[in-house]
């Protein structure tokens, strides 16, 4: 009988001490300390000091919150977070959208600017060429009487005339965005 109650005192302290809350022993996850206790999952949000003795529970240098409220903190301030990010995106966005139209602007003067200078440098161009061949038509006949001469006269200004076209040659506009 003495050996019997031994038995069942055994595996009652053995049954009860492993359903007493376990508060000297803590587990650090990420920066926060979670203990078993009493009425379930707590984290320690401050210093989590564990006692000496198994028997007694350990200090919490902070405030000591239930699992669950944790969680919907720390939801709240994600969201919070998120709204943030989202708010700071949106203005992103909004410069950007305002630098684009910028840009777009800058763009079509850039474009139209270009343009007027290749109209105005073609139109130097044809003034050119009509001063250069009014000026070799304007020749005397005494010198153009000799057809080698006039043959050579007549090169000149051709080679001149491709050259001014070459040089004054407008340049391919670039495509205006749709």
């Amino acid at each position: 009988m003495k050996t019997l109650l031994r038995g069942v005192v055994f595996w009652v302290v053995f049954f009860v001490a492993g359903t007493l809350p376990v508060w000297s022993q803590g587990q650090d996850i990420e920066g926060y300390t979670f203990i078993q206790g009493a009425s379930g999952g707590l984290v320690c949000l401050g210093t989590w000091t564990p006692s000496r003795d198994v028997a007694m529970p350990g200090t919490c240098d902070g405030p000591l919150v239930d699992v669950a409220q944790l969680t919907a903190l720390s939801s709240r301030q994600s969201a919070d977070r998120l709204d943030q990010l989202v708010s700071a995106f949106a203005s992103i966005d909004q410069r950007l959208a305002a630098g684009n139209a910028q840009l777009e602007r800058l763009i079509e003067v850039t474009v139209n600017n270009q343009a007027s200078l290749d109209q105005q440098v073609r139109q130097a161009g044809e003034a050119l060429g009509d001063a250069i061949s009014r000026r070799f038509d304007e020749m005397p006949e005494e010198m153009l009487a000799n057809d080698l001469f006039k043959e050579s006269l007549e090169k000149l200004k051709e080679d001149i005339l491709k050259e001014v076209d070459r040089r004054y040659l407008p340049r391919p506009a670039p495509a205006k965005k749709k």
